[in-house]
């Protein structure tokens, strides 16, 4: 994935590293026995040691991440993906 913008490092009222970026995604996958395109951008969150590193990622850098799916919040049923982990491409 491709980080297209980030809000910046931030902290949680208990001190947690946090950060929220927007990443986009393309690339082609068989469906049905023919190629489709597939392409999207989505918010993805990091917290820890994780948001740390990855805030040091240039935009327009390419990453592999690594986590979990969850909604974004207790009233908001978006999903969102938690990265545990990523390597720089």
């Amino acid at each position: 994935m491709r980080v297209v913008s980030s809000d910046g490092l931030r902290h949680t009222p208990s001190g947690l590293p946090t950060l929220r970026l927007r990443v986009a995604h393309a690339s082609t996958r068989q469906e049905g026995g023919r190629n489709r395109a597939v392409e999207l951008e989505t918010e993805v969150v990091a917290f820890g040691d994780t948001a740390q590193s990855l805030a040091r990622l240039p935009l327009g850098d390419m990453a592999t991440l690594t986590g979990f799916l969850d909604r974004k919040g207790v009233k908001n049923p978006t999903l969102e993906l938690h990265v545990t982990d990523f390597v720089s491409l």
